[in-house]
C-alpha cells in the first residue's frame, strides 16, 4: 500500500474552561469541563476555550490542524490552527494543550471542533450553543425587608 502515511490516535479530545500545567511535574489539569454554552444574546463571545487533547501512534513529525465550525459548514471557521506534533516514538503520548480567545458564535445551534492530521479528520466533538432562559419572576410583591435594630 504505497503512499499510506499512517495517522496518531486520539486518546481524549476534552473542552474546558482552562488548562493548568504544572511545571515541576508537566501534570496537567482541566478546569471546568464542558460541551455546551448558554447565553441570553447572541451574537456571544467566549473569552476563553481551551481544547486538550492526547494522542498515541503518532510517527516522527505529524502536522496536525484544529478548527471550530458550525455544523452546517455555511460559513468560514471560527477558528482554525495548524502546528506540527512530533513524537519520539509511537508508543510516545502528545498532550496538546491549546487556548482560544475571544471566539465569537454567531447564532446558538451545534458547533464542531474538528483534529485533522494530513486532511485525514481524527475526532470531532460537538459543541452546543444555546439560547439561555431567563428565571420567571416571582408573583406577587417583592419580599419585605427585617426591620433594622
Amino acid at each position: 500500500m504505497s503512499g499510506f502515511v499512517p495517522v496518531p490516535d486520539v486518546l481524549s479530545m476534552l473542552i474546558c474552561d482552562q488548562i493548568i500545567t504544572d511545571r515541576i511535574t508537566g501534570k496537567q489539569s482541566l478546569i471546568g469541563i464542558f460541551s455546551t454554552i448558554h447565553s441570553f444574546r447572541f451574537p456571544v463571545v467566549q473569552p476563553q476555550l481551551c481544547v486538550y487533547v492526547a494522542l498515541t501512534d503518532g510517527r516522527g513529525k505529524t502536522p496536525l490542524t484544529i478548527r471550530i465550525v458550525d455544523s452546517e459548514d455555511a460559513r468560514p471557521p471560527l477558528v482554525e490552527g495548524t502546528g506540527m506534533v512530533e513524537f519520539a516514538s509511537p508508543r510516545a503520548i502528545a498532550n496538546l494543550a491549546l487556548q482560544f480567545h475571544g471566539l465569537r458564535f454567531p447564532e446558538p445551534g451545534e458547533y464542531r471542533v474538528q483534529l485533522v492530521c494530513n486532511d485525514t479528520p481524527l475526532r470531532e466533538g460537538r459543541l452546543m450553543l444555546r439560547k439561555a432562559k431567563r428565571p420567571p419572576h416571582p408573583a406577587g410583591p417583592p419580599p419585605q425587608q427585617p426591620p433594622e435594630v
